[in-house]
């Protein structure tokens, strides 16, 4: 598996290239009655790819139809190093091309129609626009307002719209940033402040609502694509106070299954997966993960919901990290493998 640096406060990490190409999952942390046990290493190894060779690796891109895989390298963070993207083939990880960034990648986003490939620059709080074929840098798009203190405001996660050519990048901050670009354009449309860290994203194309999730009384934003406007909140109801220090939910990352009005919240505070109904903004279950509990991901042909987990805390500092499936969650009783429906329901 790709040597990974996490720093939560930053970026997330995605599945790394290892992972996304494996056949074969362990179940999810907790264990519940008729689930089947959890895979070991032995027992997954011979099913996955696996690569060495990139230092302080963050997120991955997957091109299925050139058959490329796409990895954010940030190999040190002093300042005024370089960046780079590795271009693998993605059917047995060989590198084929190293793209150097002046600036530092974190996220990465793809634009399969325009082969645009988007390198989010989390300390410098911009976009880089890359051609996905060629490597090279066609763009540079700022974001973040320089700060008092030095430095810009960061750049988190970032979601498209190809129909449209948007770009949805979220900056999690105390006052926190979400901001819509023009990509036909290259430049910034909306600027929308609130929220207590957003840092996480999910888009529903066709409703044109951009979700946003972190801490607070409010914990998910909905913005409408176009006019770029805050049209919505849903809250656990959890958190009562205003101050950071109150916030009940960190919920890092977010994954939406469209047909099922769901939305999957990755709750790095509580080490469980919370699933949302879209419509009533309601909790409708919780799935039990790990803890340090980071990333979350929505198979909408198998109706599985995966999830990474640090297995480390602020006051846990050691333990060991994973990555797990739940089937139909937050469907309780109608499969054996629903593992937190079997556990706990909400």
């Amino acid at each position: 598996m790709i040597p990974l640096t996490i720093r939560t406060d930053l970026l997330r990490m995605v599945l790394p290239v290892a992972l996304a190409l494996t056949l074969a999952m362990p179940a999810v942390a907790q264990q519940a009655p008729n689930e089947p046990a959890p895979l070991t290493t032995a027992e997954f190894a011979p099913a996955m790819i696996r690569t060495d060779t990139i230092p302080g690796a963050y997120e991955v891109v997957h091109w299925m139809e050139e058959g490329l895989a796409f990895v954010a390298s940030v190999p040190s963070f002093d300042e005024g190093t370089a960046g780079f993207i590795h271009v693998l083939d993605a059917d047995d990880l060989d590198p084929i091309r190293q793209i150097q960034l002046p600036r530092r990648p974190f996220a990465l986003a793809l634009d399969r129609r325009t082969g645009r490939l988007y390198a989010g620059n989390t300390l410098d709080g911009s976009l880089t626009v890359i051609d996905a074929k060629g490597g090279q840098i066609l763009d540079t798009i700022q974001l973040g307002l320089e700060k008092e203190e030095g430095g810009f405001e960061h750049t988190r996660m970032i979601t498209l719209d190809e129909d449209r050519g948007l770009a949805f990048v979220t900056s999690p901050g105390r006052e926190g940033v979400v901001w819509i670009v023009d990509l036909k354009a290259g430049e910034l449309l909306h600027r929308i402040e609130g929220g207590l860290w957003p840092a996480g994203a999910a888009y529903n194309a066709s409703a044109g609502r951009f979700y946003a999730s972190g801490g607070g009384i409010e914990e998910i934003s909905v913005i409408d694509a176009v006019s770029g406007e805050r049209v919505g909140m849903i809250s656990t109801g959890d958190t009562t106070e205003e101050a950071a220090e109150a916030s009940q939910h960190f919920f890092l990352n977010l994954a939406i299954d469209t047909e099922g009005q769901r939305l999957f919240a990755a709750d790095a505070n509580k080490g469980a997966i919370y699933v949302f109904d879209i419509a009533s903004g309601k909790v409708v279950n919780q799935i039990p993960v790990g803890p340090g509990t980071l990333d979350v991901a929505f198979n909408p042909v198998r109706s599985e919901v995966y999830a990474t987990w640090r297995g480390t805390t602020r006051e846990e500092k050691a333990g060991t990290g994973g990555a797990g499936g739940n089937r139909r969650a937050g469907l309780c009783g109608k499969t054996a493998h629903s593992a937190a429906c079997a556990s706990q329901q909400h």
